[in-house]
């Protein structure tokens, strides 16, 4: 979904906006159109979030971090996957 990064000359994200209607475009104030790809998220350091020194400016993305429960789950994985192969006669 198109999302809407309305920031200043600074690259300091204000709002951040998506839907259906898409959301008005501001005058006078800088934005950009970005469609932020499944996993990521903006990465907002110090409420800075797009980089300006480049044209056309840029939002900066980063992965969404794996939640608590994901990480659980790899580890149970990776545990049964050890218990397995030592089952099967591993080592």
């Amino acid at each position: 979904m198109n999302t809407l990064i309305i920031y200043d000359n600074t690259g300091y994200v204000i709002d951040v906006r998506s839907g259906d209607p898409a959301p008005r475009e501001p005058i006078g104030i800088p934005f950009i159109w970005v469609d932020i790809p499944t996993g990521k998220q903006i990465k907002v350091t110090n409420g800075i979030g797009v980089d300006v020194s480049v044209t056309p400016n840029v939002v900066i993305l980063e992965d969404i971090p794996k939640t608590d429960i994901e990480l659980i789950q790899e580890q149970l994985q990776a545990t049964q996957e050890a218990v397995d192969f030592l089952v099967m006669g591993g080592i």
